[in-house]
């Protein structure tokens, strides 16, 4: 394209170029070369997602060849259909693009590619593309796209294509529409599921507008887009408008000279009506296009620098630094970035592949509280409050879930939707494909006391008051009186029967660990909090036990309880058995892994009948003892590391950090950093063969946590900072940011000594310790702190 091309509003092509210009290579995802499998192509889908927490959209190739899956996710847009359950809807798409010469299309499935790149700027949230095409007939022909969608706006997206015929002129057609043609995968190969009916098409020379509406719930999703040239060429080229069944098509067809590049660009707004006021919710079309018409007067180079803004902005608060290790820095640049595209600006759920495919329906689990929420908590608090009200707001399904299964008070979901209701699906199929009876829903109960201890680290964290009185409370309460009700008392004992804890290998278990230890901690927490309420806060206190029935002889039987839940643990040993009966169970271990470093079942095991066996699926005792540290000793937590790590068998994205983690607690550093690159690395590696379902979310929190809580060791408290910190060898400095009840913390850390700076509105002193050595700590001063680690 020459410097003098202008665009149809006569600013230089140049100045978007400046805009598009990559940052250096430590930001940049590179995906080379194209295979034709529609599993490499549907994995390079998945990794190159861009988003911004509202409308993410799959990094599909804009011509889709066979065997793709792209798509485009709403969050919190769900439907059921003909689906088992409600899931989460693929939206119209609006990124298609086709180029066609001579009645034939330019295609990576059916053209030779000479050149063939996708790069994920991570540091602006940009896909760029670059495809040099050779047909049959040896035409040769250059695309190349950049699309993002906004950060600052997250109801806009913008898309700029190029196409340059490298030894060919003549007539060029160049598609591009809204697609209303899309289907969620089905269980079954080429199974799929319709959620989307058509409401409206309409066409005009500047705009193009779709509106499907979901069939259950009956959602409205309006996309409207402007399509054109930029190169104001209009004596060169032919418009016209085509509408294939749900598909509407914007049809530029230009006379193409060798060796010029022609560009066009494609403005698009994308909207539900549960985004505008009710009384103008039955006019979607007058709101989606007012919208696009205020983005085009703005103008694009605009939007674009106010996205960037906000990318800055956002890395300046979420960015880790890792010197010495490359490989390590990108992969978790690249999962804080995940992190960052799929951050909620307003109440919603963060489900377990994030909106990367509907793969787990797009579920939330307890991967959110657990493995997910942390980032939020210590870098955007606003956005973990989000979190937390989906919670709250779906606290009516929780209580229908308690209702069903005969106990009171409110039960969160093994899986969660629209309203809090359970939705896990009653068939799955199993590692070996087998299609047989889901448990989870009705026994994987733990998720309750899950989803309280993330109310209460963001309490702890944050200080935020407004949202423990008026939501936190009630969670807090409802949850207690369910697990009261559920409990089974034993002589002087309760017990928690029928459960399956994280480790899924084992179902129908009594007295599982994990699920007893955080039941025990959250009624404990019940009954304190409930004191402490009714002497600092008792209106608050009365309100909330007003609204729930609130009983006086509650809170003092959820401290009976929790003193009286069985715990099983050996007094000499420390070693904790998982669930009652546990140890009795043929005992095989871990021996052998394959080339990508997994574990290789023992001769004999398989998935069919490893519920025997003492192997587990992912990380159980383990992860009680990581979310409860000062609960154990450091004898402890070694003995029950060295007994359960070569029983597990990893199965699950959610365990390598675990193991990560508590390989530090626990001065097993090799086999923590080894963890820590497995998790760092899961989707990037496609470690479990999986990645083109989607994004594993848990383990992306789980990577920054290792680093943040991990390898620097930091714990935030409400009175306290504590910083433990051990790096791998090969890792010079880690530096990065938190809050901490609205101040700024900067950690800079070496393996001999830690910089530490807290910003904040007033000067106050802040206890810190180091290795146990008891530091006062100035606001807005730096300081730095010398500590010794035993090899």
């Amino acid at each position: 394209m020459t410097g003098s091309s202008l665009l149809d509003d006569g600013k230089p092509v140049d100045e978007l170029d400046s805009l598009f210009e990559l940052s250096p290579e430590e930001w940049l995802l590179r995906k080379k070369g194209f295979r034709k499998s529609p599993k490499a192509i549907q994995i390079n889908e998945t990794l190159l997602t861009t988003g911004n927490g509202y409308l993410n959209v799959r990094g599909s190739l804009e011509e889709l060849p066979p065997g793709h899956c792209g798509g485009m996710y709403l969050a919190g847009v769900y439907d059921k259909s003909e689906a088992d359950v409600e899931e989460l809807v693929k939206c119209p798409m609006w990124t298609d693009v086709s180029v066609w010469h001579e009645g034939e299309k330019f295609c990576l499935s059916c053209n030779r590619a000479l050149e063939h790149e996708q790069v994920l700027d991570m540091k602006k949230g940009i896909l760029h593309r670059r495809t040099t095409f050779k047909n049959q007939h040896g035409k040769i022909l250059t695309l190349e796209t950049s699309r993002l969608v906004f950060m600052h706006d997250p109801h806009r997206g913008y898309m700029r294509v190029k196409i340059t015929p490298r030894n060919f002129s003549g007539q060029i057609r160049v598609l591009s529409g809204l697609n209303g043609e899309v289907y969620n995968r089905g269980f079954f190969p080429r199974e799929q599921y319709k959620h989307l009916q058509l409401e409206r098409i309409e066409r005009g020379r500047n705009f193009m507008y779709l509106e499907m509406k979901t069939r259950e719930r009956g959602i409205r999703i309006a996309v409207g887009a402007s399509w054109k040239m930029m190169n104001g060429q209009e004596r060169k080229r032919r418009w016209e408008p085509r509408i294939y069944g749900e598909k509407f098509t914007s049809e530029i067809t230009i006379d193409a000279s060798r060796g010029h590049t022609y560009a066009f660009e494609k403005l698009a707004v994308v909207m539900t009506n549960r985004d505008v006021p009710t009384e103008r919710a039955h006019n979607m079309m007058r709101e989606a296009i007012c919208n696009l018409r205020c983005y085009v007067r703005t103008g694009v180079p605009v939007e674009i620098g106010r996205h960037l803004d906000v990318w800055r902005e956002l890395w300046k608060q979420a960015d880790v630094r890792i010197e010495g290790d490359d490989t390590a820095q990108q992969a978790l640049r690249y999962n804080i970035y995940q992190l960052l595209i799929n951050g909620p600006s307003k109440p919603g759920p963060i489900g377990a592949k994030f909106l990367s495919s509907e793969g787990y329906m797009g579920h939330v689990f307890w991967d959110t509280e657990i493995f997910i929420l942390p980032f939020y908590i210590y870098n955007f608090p606003s956005m973990a409050r989000n979190i937390l009200m989906y919670r709250c707001n779906t606290l009516p399904g929780a209580m229908m879930n308690a209702s069903k299964s005969g106990c009171e008070g409110a039960r969160f979901a093994w899986e969660s939707a629209t309203t809090g209701e359970d939705v896990t699906p009653r068939f799955a199929s199993k590692l070996e494909k087998t299609i047989r009876l889901i448990y989870t829903g009705m026994e994987e109960e733990h998720i309750v006391s899950d989803v309280i201890y993330g109310v209460e680290r963001y309490f702890r964290v944050t200080g935020d008051e407004s949202f423990l009185l008026h939501c936190g409370l009630e969670m807090v309460f409802l949850t207690a009186r369910y697990w009261a009700s559920r409990v089974t008392k034993v002589g002087e004992h309760y017990e928690i029967h029928k459960v399956i804890g994280p480790d899924e290998f084992h179902e129908h278990v009594n007295n599982n660990a994990y699920t007893n230890w955080l039941v025990k901690w959250h009624l404990r927490l019940a009954s304190m909090l409930f004191r402490h309420v009714r002497k600092t806060a008792p209106e608050a206190l009365q309100e909330v036990a007003g609204k729930i029935a609130l009983r006086d002889d509650e809170p003092a039987r959820w401290l009976e309880i929790s003193r009286k839940l069985k715990f099983s643990q050996e007094a000499e040993t420390g070693l904790v058995e998982q669930f009652d009966g546990y140890f009795d169970l043929k005992d095989r271990v871990i021996e052998r892994y394959d080339r990508s470093g997994n574990p290789v079942l023992p001769a004999g095991v398989t998935y069919r009948n490893i519920g025997r066996t003492r192997l587990i699926k992912q990380a159980d005792v383990l992860l009680m003892m990581l979310l409860f540290p000062h609960s154990f000793s450091f004898e402890e937590k070694k003995v029950n590391y060295d007994f359960y790590e070569p029983r597990t068998v990893h199965k699950s994205s959610l365990s390598h950090c675990t193991y990560a983690m508590m390989g530090l607690a626990v001065s097993e550093r090799n086999n923590a950093y080894r963890y820590f690159m497995k998790t760092a690395q899961f989707d990037l590696e496609n470690l479990h063969n999986n990645t083109e379902l989607g994004i594993h979310a848990a383990s992306v929190g789980g990577s920054w946590q290792t680093v943040i809580h991990g390898f620097a060791g930091l714990t935030l408290k409400s009175d306290r900072i504590v910083i433990n910190p051990w790096l791998p060898k090969k890792w010079e400095r880690l530096s990065f940011r938190v809050r901490w009840r609205e101040r700024d913390v900067y950690l800079d850390i070496t393996h001999s000594e830690v910089s530490i700076r807290i910003d904040a509105v007033s000067d106050v002193t802040l206890p810190c310790t180091l290795y146990g050595q008891n530091y006062k700590i100035r606001t807005n001063k730096p300081y730095t702190l010398q500590y010794c680690l035993s090899k």
